[in-house]
């Protein structure tokens, strides 16, 4: 197994060994932490197409839905984790969703069901997350879109996030003293940012050492402007940071999350950038996949049911 990959074992249950923390995200130790994610970003990072597309679009849009707006207070990290496997699965495949306009819904839902299980946390409820929706999909036939993601993911859940690179340049480009409180602070900021920007297409174009170093300058300069000065000159001096994209993609992030005096008025509780609703699931064709009925539990009219991929996904 290649370093820093991830085997998941096919079948109707994965079994994980170890946790995934998506801010150390290789195993071994005798990896050289920044020259091997510098190595692995690449193979992690969504293709700008991928990330402009409807699909793409669809599905971001209902896992920010899930997240922000429903009772299931889906963690922020299995949610990003969730759309980096959307848009890693986006960049290798095609979704139909001219003739299928719910599969960016499936995708989505699979993804975030993976994503809890890397970062074991309890359970996505694959009927909890789908309760205002029309059409259904039940358990089985997640599990197997799960099997599809993952066969285009070549079976590496693992995946090099900007969250990987916070440590290193916390602990290569902060000025001492390091007060662990505030540095903290600035982590915890960055996170934030990176988590709310995720979905802005544009947010693509960067790789993620750029991302992670933009997130924590913005950080550092909201929640110790002291020594900002100071850390962006150890944030430059690292050589394989382009300066006119650390610059674009710390304009793209401010831009994203309302942050800097020309958004002020932007929500805190929200992120800027409005996705959408994912698409009606009412006009799904019937041809490719076997749609039936099942009761509501709630009473009232019966939800439909989507049960399973078409067989040319796998």
């Amino acid at each position: 197994m290649a370093t820093g990959e991830w085997d998941l074992r096919e079948g109707d249950d994965y079994e994980y060994e170890y946790e995934f923390d998506l801010e150390n995200p290789f195993t071994s130790p005798a990896d050289e932490p920044i020259a091997s994610l510098l190595d692995a970003e690449g193979h992690h990072a969504p293709s700008v197409s991928a990330a402009a597309s409807a699909a793409r679009r669809d599905a971001a849009g209902f896992i920010s839905k899930v997240r922000f707006g429903g009772e299931l207070a889906v963690h922020p990290r299995v949610a990003y984790l969730a759309l980096n496997y959307v848009d890693r699965f986006l960049s290798k495949r095609q979704l139909p969703c001219e003739q299928q306009p719910w599969a960016p819904r499936l995708l989505a839902i699979s993804c975030l069901s993976l994503a809890a299980k890397m970062q074991r946390v309890a359970a996505v409820s694959i009927a909890d997350i789908q309760r205002d929706e029309e059409f259904m999909f039940d358990e089985a036939s997640v599990r197997r879109m799960e099997r599809v993601a993952l066969s285009a993911l070549e079976w590496r859940a693992r995946s090099v996030t900007p969250l990987a690179f916070l440590g290193f340049y916390l602990s290569a480009c902060y000025p001492a003293p390091r007060h662990p409180t505030q540095v903290a602070a600035v982590k915890a900021r960055a996170v934030d940012l990176l988590v709310r920007a995720q979905p802005e297409v544009k947010m693509a174009e960067f790789p993620p050492s750029v991302s992670a170093a933009a997130a924590l300058l913005a950080a550092a300069g909201e929640v110790a402007a002291a020594n900002l000065q100071a850390f962006q000159a150890g944030v430059a001096a690292c050589p394989f940071l382009n300066s006119d994209k650390l610059r674009e993609c710390g304009e793209v992030l401010a831009a994203a999350c309302g942050v800097g005096p020309e958004r002020a008025a932007a929500s805190a509780d929200t992120p800027v950038t409005v996705l959408g609703h994912h698409r009606s699931a009412s006009s799904a064709s019937e041809s490719d996949w076997t749609v039936g009925s099942a009761a509501n539990g709630g009473g009232g009219e019966a939800k439909k049911r989507c049960m399973g991929p078409p067989s040319h996904w796998e």
